[in-house]
């Protein structure tokens, strides 16, 4: 049966798991569909970054209430619209603080060898304090990133990003986070590799082939599970 693939965020959660706690939390994992989404404030990255274009002049940072009215339009209900808004302020207030400036840079996705792919990575590189920084988002409010799971991204990160990219061998690494909120933003909480000890692609493959594994049992079993309820063996004997 084709099992459906687990958001990075997830992966990153259960994939450093030791094997019986995998187990047990992607027995209680469920996929559905989210009722708010932060594909209005993702659409907007390259604006709040400050990207810039290749084949003309500078381009000034785009203002807040431009962005505001952009998320706006995006989001599907009043919820979505202000948890977006939310994330977006906050992003928006830091990049202006740092003066960030940003270039689009193609990463693509790194396959593993479960035939997966993964992008913990945003397609640009930022100058924060004129040194290359290379980020990931993690805009939840539950179920984020641990510090064992931000090992993991960073992980891969570094395999993908500077190893395999000599021209990035210097770049920095960051996790962006986000706090409660307050006033009308959650305030940024930015992690970094820096004294952090980074698995192995090795192991980072093991971890996420493993993790794949027990999906698919665990999706076998509710599959199973299904088909025999409709089947009628949810019930108790026809006749007593």
């Amino acid at each position: 049966m084709k099992i459906r693939r687990l958001p990075e965020i997830d992966l990153a959660r259960v994939a450093t798991l030791p094997t019986d706690q995998k187990r047990r939390a992607l027995e209680h994992f469920k996929l559905g569909h989210p009722t708010i989404t932060y594909k209005p404030v993702r659409s907007r990255f390259a604006d709040i970054f400050n990207v810039q274009p290749d084949m003309f002049a500078t381009a000034d940072p785009t203002a807040w209430p431009v962005l505001e009215r952009l998320i706006r339009a995006k989001a599907t209900s009043d919820d979505e619209c202000r948890a977006n808004l939310l994330v977006a302020k906050g992003l928006h207030d830091f990049a202006r603080s740092h003066a960030l400036r940003s270039r689009s840079q193609a990463f693509f996705a790194l396959s593993l060898s479960v035939g997966e792919e993964v992008e913990y990575w945003l397609p640009m590189v930022t100058a924060l304090e004129d040194a290359p920084l290379v980020i990931f988002i993690d805009p939840r409010r539950g179920k984020r990133l641990t510090a064992e799971a931000r090992r993991f991204v960073f992980s891969m990160m570094h395999e993908h990003i500077r190893v395999a990219n000599p021209d990035f061998a210097a770049a920095r690494l960051g996790i962006v986070q986000f706090g409660d909120a307050a006033d009308d933003q959650r305030p940024v909480k930015m992690s970094t590799d820096e004294g952090v000890e980074l698995f192995g692609f090795d192991q980072l493959d093991q971890m996420v082939s493993e993790t794949y594994e027990i999906w698919r049992e665990v999706s076998e079993a509710r599959e199973h599970e299904v088909r025999r309820k409709a089947a009628g063996g949810g019930h108790g004997p026809l006749f007593g």
